[in-house]
């Protein structure tokens, strides 16, 4: 939670959510890339690998960690460094 300057505390939403469709969905598309099962080519795979995958894991980490959980800073932000 945030405090505000006046005192009243801002509620925050929960980054998980981001985090885990960004993990899912970055590994269901890779997976199927690698079957060949999708075969749109691999700069479908690096697009998405580095922005969804990456960019917004570290995204949801960080706001894990403002949260104050660890663990979910720790899991978002080191899968989306691998992403990257």
């Amino acid at each position: 939670m945030a405090s505000k300057g006046d005192g009243t505390v801002e509620k925050l939403a929960n980054p998980a959510p981001l985090g885990l469709s960004g993990f899912a969905l970055t590994t269901l598309v890779l997976s199927l890339f690698n079957a060949h099962i999708l075969t749109a080519g691999s700069d479908v795979v690096i697009g998405l690998a580095a922005f969804y995958g990456g960019l917004a894991q570290l995204l949801a980490g960080i706001l894990e960690w403002r949260a104050g959980n660890t663990f979910g800073y720790a899991a978002f932000f080191t899968y989306g460094a691998f992403w990257e």
